[in-house]
């Protein structure tokens, strides 16, 4: 009769881990989703903005970006 009792409790106390254990994994799981998410809704726009502005510099200044080095600049950037 005490085996058994004591057979109850220690698996009782084994369920409580795990279920304690397996709560805290959905919760890690589900904090860093709603993380993530929140960093994307926060970045986006800012990576939004900052590939448009690019874009547009870039198709601005198409003839200034590919202009050649002159040969003192060049020396500069060789030594």
């Amino acid at each position: 009769m005490l085996t058994a009792l004591l057979t109850l409790l220690v698996i009782g106390i084994v369920g409580l881990v795990v279920f304690s254990l397996v709560l805290a994994l959905v919760g890690v799981v589900f904090g860093l989703a709603v993380g993530a998410v929140s960093l994307l809704f926060k970045l986006l726009p800012v990576l939004l903005v900052g590939y448009v502005v690019v874009k547009l510099i870039g198709r601005g200044g198409g003839s200034r970006s590919h202009r050649q080095l002159s040969a003192s600049d060049q020396r500069w950037l060789d030594s």
